[in-house]
């Protein structure tokens, strides 16, 4: 029985040492792998820093290695089509938004959807962007730990292609910290006000005096559907609303435009 033990554990530190040794050869290339393959050898020798307790390669851990040591190239000679496709379980609507914002903040505004795709199994979701440099995978994961995301698996399939496999369970969507059961202000909107409202009974909202505000208040679910509408076309002061008790985000904005709020606005959410 202590022999069979011995041999499983053996052939599983291989299985995880070869399984390493790939993603590094994915990640860099298999040119940049034969060349640097000593450098390699020192980076890793420790191979079981860069594996989990199942044996799974951690390719955050590889891709920092990589990176910190001038392996992971970055750019290109010259712009090139960057294709990433994005896969999760979770639902499609929030996951977009999340990869959307997450993308933009890195500076990738404009993007190509390439094919979008729901099933069974979950939603692929790749887009294609024209670029001298890759999207760094650590400076996106950052981005999306702060959404309640995490990769559970990267690939790069070829040299401008690359694979993300996102954990969205805990997901979630940039919203402004807004205190309950007090008045505050918010200051002139770039974008429409997203607050969470999660637990939360009613919310008024008064705009300033000088401004003109068409409302539209709409309550989403966790998921981001929608649970309530609120419009007008006339021009209104304030409103109080009732707040349905799935929904969990509510987004201010004005029907025309947000020059009709730009003075701010000010937003009372009461507790349940």
């Amino acid at each position: 029985m202590v022999r069979f033990f011995l041999i499983v554990t053996i052939l599983t530190t291989l299985l995880s040492a070869s399984a390493l040794q790939d993603k590094i050869k994915s990640f860099i290339g298999d040119k940049e792998y034969k060349v640097q393959k000593n450098l390699i050898k020192v980076l890793f020798k420790n191979e079981s820093k860069f594996v989990d307790e199942d044996g799974k390669v951690d390719d955050i851990k590889v891709l920092k290695e990589l990176k910190n040591s001038g392996l992971l190239k970055l750019f290109y000679n010259r712009p090139k089509n960057l294709y990433l496709s994005f896969f999760s379980k979770d639902d499609s609507v929030i996951f977009l938004r999340v990869i959307n914002e997450s993308l933009s903040l890195m500076g990738y505004n404009y993007f190509l959807t390439k094919k979008a795709v729901k099933s069974e199994d979950g939603f692929l979701w790749q887009i294609v962007i024209s670029t001298e440099h890759i999207v760094d995978p650590l400076i996106l994961a950052k981005r999306l730990e702060k959404r309640g995301c995490f990769f559970e698996d990267i690939d790069r399939l070829k040299e401008n292609e690359w694979s993300y496999k996102i954990n969205t369970q805990n997901i979630k969507i940039d919203t402004l910290l807004v205190e309950e059961d007090t008045s505050v202000k918010l200051k002139k909107p770039i974008r429409p006000y997203w607050i969470n409202v999660y637990g939360m009974k009613s919310i008024s909202i008064r705009t300033k005096i000088a401004d003109r505000w068409h409302p539209s208040v709409v309550f989403f679910d966790e998921k981001l559907n929608v649970v309530k509408n609120y419009e007008k076309e006339s021009v209104i002061k304030s409103v109080k609303l009732k707040i349905p008790p799935s929904a969990r985000y509510v987004k201010i904005t004005d029907i025309y435009t947000l020059d009709n709020i730009k003075r701010g606005i000010l937003v009372y959410i009461k507790s349940r």
